[in-house]
């Protein structure tokens, strides 16, 4: 059985600091491995959120799968998360403020929840200038994979969204958006496409500096990396100006 509060100590090897910003990307099954954790899912995020105590956690609460083409109404209290066990029990958890996206929203917890998320809603894309996670590159954030490939490192179609490759999107759809308060709003957002690409978001590492831009390390059983979001994010601007295909590869033709 394995003790959540190890989260704390192993993150802090890899430098993260109770005042962080942090950004977790993470796989349940890939922290646990062939064992427990004491207190399941739940247990992970009160870790995460002591981790910092005096900062901000932010966790995916994406939903592309189910709030799609054919389904085009996002619950923001009610619709649930598609990529996995920690953003939907992150998205469940105490004192979370959830953004208003229909396919990327996000949910934070901790000293600028709030401010992080109040204004997602005026994006026309999944990753534009008020997500929460473009928020937390000018603030000097961290990027956690937490066990997590780095194919889900979201932060990078921000990236892609400032140089619009042509593989990025396809079209835009009017979305139902239901409110906490229960009052709806309409959004008009564009939809990540990557027809004939493949996502190579490990190439990331090869443009950082190991120590200084990120560390590599284990968080429970799993292998985990602590980026600097801004190092991310500039590095990234920079290589996909030189090379827009940088980050993809073309998928294989059946």
């Amino acid at each position: 059985m394995l003790n959540p509060k190890q989260i704390m100590t192993d993150l802090r090897k890899l430098g993260v600091k109770k005042d962080d910003i942090i950004v977790v990307h993470s796989s349940y099954n890939s922290l646990r491995g062939e064992d427990q954790i004491e207190g399941g899912p739940e247990a992970v995020i009160e870790a995460l959120k002591e981790t910092v105590s005096e900062g901000t956690l932010i966790i995916p609460t994406f939903t592309y799968k189910n709030v799609d083409i054919d389904n085009r109404v996002f619950d923001v209290l009610n619709t649930p998360v598609c990529i996995g066990i920690l953003p939907e029990t992150m998205r469940l958890s105490k004192d979370v403020v959830r953004s208003v996206h229909p396919t990327h929203s996000l949910a934070a917890w901790g000293k600028d929840a709030d401010s992080f998320t109040k204004n997602h809603y005026k994006d026309h894309s999944p990753v534009g200038v008020n997500s929460p996670l473009s928020e937390a590159y000018r603030r000097g954030g961290k990027i956690v994979m937490l066990g997590a490939p780095f194919a889900r490192n979201t932060s990078l179609h921000g990236v892609e969204e400032m140089v619009l490759p042509e593989y990025l999107f396809n079209y835009n759809y009017d979305y139902k958006i239901i409110l906490e308060n229960k009052e709806t709003i309409t959004m008009n957002v564009l939809r990540h496409d990557f027809n004939g690409f493949e996502q190579r978001y490990d190439r990331i590492l090869d443009i950082l500096e190991e120590g200084t831009d990120y560390q590599v390390g284990q968080v429970l059983n799993g292998r985990s990396c602590v980026m600097n979001a801004p190092a991310v994010w500039d590095k990234a601007l920079i290589k996909y100006r030189e090379d827009m295909l940088y980050f993809t590869d073309p998928r294989p033709r059946t």
